[in-house]
């Protein structure tokens, strides 16, 4: 049984996260990410933010409740 920590869920953390999940079996292998924030921020729409084209709840999401899905223990 592997254990696979993934320090950060940036862009590069959460895509490593993912596929880690997607590639291990559940069972078998656990997946940790470990962030400093509670939330994911996709930031190439933040300049849709600044010019008001688009809202924060469309690019920014918490963590816990879609890692807890995917099966993907957070801290």
């Amino acid at each position: 049984m592997a254990r696979v920590l993934v320090l950060g869920a940036g862009i590069s953390g959460h895509t490593a996260a993912m596929n880690l999940r997607r590639l291990l079996k559940k069972k078998e292998h656990d997946v940790v990410v470990v962030s400093p924030q509670p939330e994911w921020n996709w930031v190439p729409s933040n300049i849709w933010l600044g010019t008001g084209k688009m809202e924060r709840e469309k690019v920014v999401f918490p963590l816990a409740p879609f890692y807890k899905k995917k099966g993907i223990e957070w801290h």
